[in-house]
């Protein structure tokens, strides 16, 4: 149903082998990247290349990036993209590719009153806010602002504190869901979860009635058919309709945002920032950022399954201190290394490859 590759588990920089911020996040409906932090396409191509070594049929290939999602504007995050986007330019890309990032109305406006300009002090936005980066991208990409392949550019306003759905749904099947967060700047974490679908086909009841192969055809398609011994209803023939499976990666924030409590359906897994130890609070606050406590706090109010943590100050050396922080208020949290690959069941059966021990797999 979906994968999640973790690709940097360090905040602010790289440290102690960890780089920064960037998720690659395999659905049934192609390929997607949350947060681009410097250095992520090498993340990549190294990546990809270590699973063909490793006998799984896994792969993380930057052709197949269909949609890249951001949860903020900070440089660790969103630093990686540009040389991305020429790479894949340079390897002849044709795809068309939609890249959505918050921001806020007035930023918007300022931006495109002063493209490629960046805003003065007094203005009050960010310098790096993605309404600004997106026009300077733009025009660096090539000539004109070609990077040789269609990019849709989407600016979503964060104007609220609840979770609501993208207006921009680039991927058949899979809802994107943003969910407001507190980081000091506009900041969201990116719900991604499977919608719609159809309970199991019954073949074995309609080869009961002797159906002709037109008409379980039709059946199995969503249409009624009428028979000699009358009509037959189509969702008669369906199972119950799977439960959405999903995953929610936070971004940056602050321990008590209450949005998490407020999703539509429950995260089969929770990637939540955890820059500091359980304790730290009072920097925490300070830096708008949160403990392996408050992530834990936030699987919990979201009825999360499992919660993986990510984001660790350089400060942190051992992160299964972060991981026993967090356990001690939700049981199924797991300290994240770089190369970790979680894998969310159409059942909703959680797993996790961990590259750093020759993909031993773990039942989560």
């Amino acid at each position: 149903m979906f994968e999640l590759h973790i690709l940097g588990t360090s905040s602010a920089r790289p440290a102690h082998g960890r780089a920064v911020s960037g998720s690659f996040v395999k659905t049934p409906s192609g390929a997607l990247l949350v947060d681009c932090g410097e250095g992520m396409q090498s993340r990549l191509v190294e990546h990809n290349s270590a699973l063909k070594k490793s006998g799984l049929q896994i792969r993380s290939k930057m052709s197949k990036v269909r949609t890249i999602l951001f949860t903020h504007c900070h440089l660790d995050h969103t630093w990686g993209l540009l040389p991305m986007l020429q790479t894949m330019d340079l390897d002849g890309r044709t795809e068309p590719l939609t890249i959505i990032a918050p921001s806020c109305q007035d930023a918007i406006a300022w931006a495109k009153e002063h493209p490629g300009e960046t805003p003065p002090p007094e203005s009050g936005f960010h310098p790096t806010d993605l309404a600004i980066l997106f026009e300077q991208w733009k025009a660096l990409g090539g000539k004109d602002g070609d990077f040789g392949y269609p990019i849709d550019w989407k600016l979503v306003p964060i104007e609220q504190k609840s979770p609501f759905s993208s207006p921009v749904q680039p991927l058949d099947g899979i809802e994107l869901t943003i969910v407001p967060t507190k980081h000091g700047i506009p900041s969201c974490g990116w719900q991604i979860s499977s919608v719609g679908g159809k309970g199991k086909f019954d073949r074995s009841k309609a080869d009961e009635l002797n159906l002709s192969i037109e008409h379980i055809r039709l059946l199995a398609n969503g249409t009624d058919i009428e028979t000699s011994s009358g009509k037959l209803s189509a969702s008669d023939f369906r199972g119950e309709i799977p439960e959405p499976r999903s995953l929610l990666i936070s971004g940056d924030t602050t321990g008590d945002v209450e949005a998490f409590s407020e999703l539509s359906n429950p995260p089969d897994i929770l990637v939540h920032e955890a820059t500091h130890l359980a304790g730290n609070e009072e920097k925490a606050r300070k830096w708008n950022h949160s403990t392996s406590h408050d992530a834990a706090r936030h699987a919990q109010i979201s009825e999360t399954q499992v919660l993986a943590l990510t984001h660790y100050s350089s400060s942190i050396i051992d992160i299964n201190e972060i991981e026993a922080g967090a356990k001690n208020l939700h049981e199924r949290s797991i300290a994240s290394i770089d190369g970790d690959i979680f894998t969310i069941s159409k059942n909703g059966e959680v797993s996790m490859f961990r590259r750093q021990e020759e993909w031993k797999k773990y039942q989560l």
